[in-house]
């Protein structure tokens, strides 16, 4: 009993990184494993490892919380929406769903990391995690309009490793325009996420490390 709660005390406390590295091995280990045969069984395993993280962070938050993230997840199962594999005929409804969801915990990961008494590397860690989650977010966003515009949404058709490098792309302001948006609603998203991203940098991470640097240079 006590081996179990020292396993739990450790797990809580390493939350935040747990959730970073899943967050990469659903966004980016698919991808670069694609060409491979296992690629799908990896993306399943990688989804899997996400819930697990994210049960881990909202362990000790309200039980609606927890409904909301089996009820979330058990609909992208059930309608093989997964994120990071190349499905085309993943249901609006799970996607848009997901969309809802990932929303919401970045609400709950955002609010965990503004609220810590004391900033240390796994804070930090978790702020990186909600950024990319807000990548995630546009990520999900940009499919549901590349659905709903029936493929017409870009200047290109594109797959799901596409959204991904142009969600990214456009929260760090990059830019290539290899790839760019003709909807305007999809034009009005990419804006709103590149100010995002910005914003993100300049205030929440400056502040953290800032005053990480504070509580560490004493």
């Amino acid at each position: 009993m006590v081996f179990n709660q020292t396993v739990y005390d450790k797990l809580q406390e390493l939350r935040y990184i747990l959730l970073l590295i899943a967050y990469i091995l659903v966004l980016w280990a698919p991808v670069i494993f694609q060409s491979l045969s296992l690629s799908d069984e990896f993306s399943d395993v990688s989804l899997i490892i996400l819930i697990f993280a994210i049960f881990n962070f909202i362990r000790k938050t309200k039980t609606a919380s927890k409904i909301l993230t089996f009820i979330t997840f058990s609909l992208i199962f059930g309608k093989s929406a997964t994120v990071g594999t190349e499905n085309d005929n993943a249901s609006i409804l799970s996607w848009f769903t997901l969309l809802i969801y990932f929303i919401f915990f970045l609400r709950i990961l955002l609010l965990d990391v503004w609220n810590s008494k004391k900033v240390n590397m796994n804070t930090i860690l978790g702020a990186i995690a909600g950024y990319i989650q807000i990548g995630v977010i546009a990520f999900i966003l940009f499919k549901v309009c590349d659905i709903l515009f029936d493929g017409q949404a870009f200047s290109q058709p594109v797959e799901v490793s596409d959204l991904i490098y142009f969600s990214f792309v456009t929260l760090t302001t990059v830019g290539f325009g290899d790839i760019s948006p003709v909807a305007d609603e999809v034009k009005a998203f990419t804006v709103i996420f590149a100010m995002v991203g910005q914003f993100y940098m300049a205030i929440l991470m400056a502040l953290l490390v800032g005053k990480y640097q504070q509580e560490h240079g004493k």
